[in-house]
Parts: structure tokens; C-alpha cells; sequence
């Protein structure tokens, strides 16, 4: 079985993506209502890439269970 435990850095990490995700979508939106879409694309995209980083622990497990499956 895989040890469970997070480190401190890893939390930390994980808090600090999802803020930057959080902070990210809101100056996509002001860039979207500023009429710059180009810029606000780019910056929704890192926002969700920030977000998604938040689940990757999860994204993880999920993907290793997914190929245990297709191993048996």
C-alpha cells in the first residue's frame, strides 16, 4: 500500500497552487472584460493548470488504480 501522509512542503505547495489558480481565473476575468482575450485565455488556461496541480495526488491515484485494472 502507498504511504498516505502528505509533507508540510507538499501541503504548502498544494495551497499555493490553489491560490494562484484562484487569483489566475479573477485577472482572466478582468482581462476578458478589458476586451484582451488573447491574454485572458492564456491566464484562464494557467489558472486551471494551477487548480488542476491542487488534485494531482489525487489525478494519481486515480491513474494508478486505472492501471492496476488493466494489468489483472
Amino acid at each position: 500500500m502507498v504511504n498516505r501522509r502528505k509533507s508540510t512542503g507538499q501541503l504548502i505547495s498544494s495551497l499555493v497552487f490553489f491560490v494562484a489558480g484562484i487569483l489566475a481565473l479573477y485577472s482572466g476575468g478582468s482581462f476578458f472584460n478589458q476586451g484582451q482575450y488573447l491574454k485572458c485565455f492564456f491566464v484562464y488556461l494557467g489558472g486551471i493548470l494551477s487548480l488542476l496541480a491542487v488534485f494531482r495526488f489525487q489525478i494519481q491515484n486515480m491513474i494508478d488504480r486505472i492501471k492496476s485494472k488493466n494489468d489483472n
